[in-house]
C-alpha cells in the first residue's frame, strides 16, 4: 500500500490482495511505459509523510514519474482498479472504496488523462498483473474468473 512503481517493455506490475484500495495504473498510447499507484485513501490530511497512499496526491506523483519517463501527458492513458466494499458499514456514499473511485476518477480527468478500462466497486479483493508491453491487465478474484482489462 501507498507504492508507486514504473515499468518498460517486457515488465510486470502487480498489486495483491487489493479491497477498498485504489490502483492507477497510468500508460503511455503509443510506448511500452507505465506506473502503477496503490493509494490507501482518497486525499491526504494534514502533514502526512507518504504521499503516494493517497489518490490525489500519489495520482500527482504518478504522473510525474510517467513524465519523468519520457511520456507526454496528452499520450497517456490510465486504467483503474479497486475501490470494493469490504464491509457493511455506514452508506455507500461514505464507504472508503466509493470515496476512493470518485477522487481517481476527478483527478484523471482534470488531467485529461482518459480512463480507458477499470474493475472496480462490488465487494470483493482483487489482484492485479500489468503487463507493460501488452497494456494489458489481469485481474484475479477468489471465486471469480480473470479478467483482461
Amino acid at each position: 500500500m501507498g507504492e508507486l512503481h514504473t515499468g518498460v517493455s517486457g515488465e510486470v506490475l502487480t498489486a495483491y490482495g487489493i479491497g477498498s484500495c485504489i490502483v492507477v495504473v497510468c500508460f503511455d498510447e503509443e510506448k511500452p511505459l507505465a506506473g502503477m499507484l496503490h493509494a490507501m485513501l482518497p486525499e491526504k490530511m494534514g502533514k502526512a509523510h507518504d504521499k503516494n497512499r493517497y489518490a490525489d496526491t500519489g495520482i500527482e506523483n504518478l504522473v510525474k514519474s510517467m513524465i519523468d519517463l519520457g511520456v507526454n501527458i496528452k499520450n497517456m492513458r490510465a486504467k483503474i482498479f479497486g475501490g470494493a466494499r469490504m464491509f457493511e458499514i455506514g452508506n455507500e456514499s461514505d464507504a472508503i472504496g466509493s470515496r476512493n473511485i470518485k477522487k481517481a476518477k476527478e483527478i484523471l480527468e482534470r488531467k485529461g488523462i482518459p480512463i480507458l478500462g477499470e474493475d472496480t466497486g462490488s465487494n470483493y479483493g482483487r489482484t492485479i498483473e500489468y503487463f507493460v508491453a501488452e497494456k494489458k491487465a489481469q485481474v484475479r478474484s477468489f471465486g471469480r474468473d480473470i479478467k483482461i482489462v
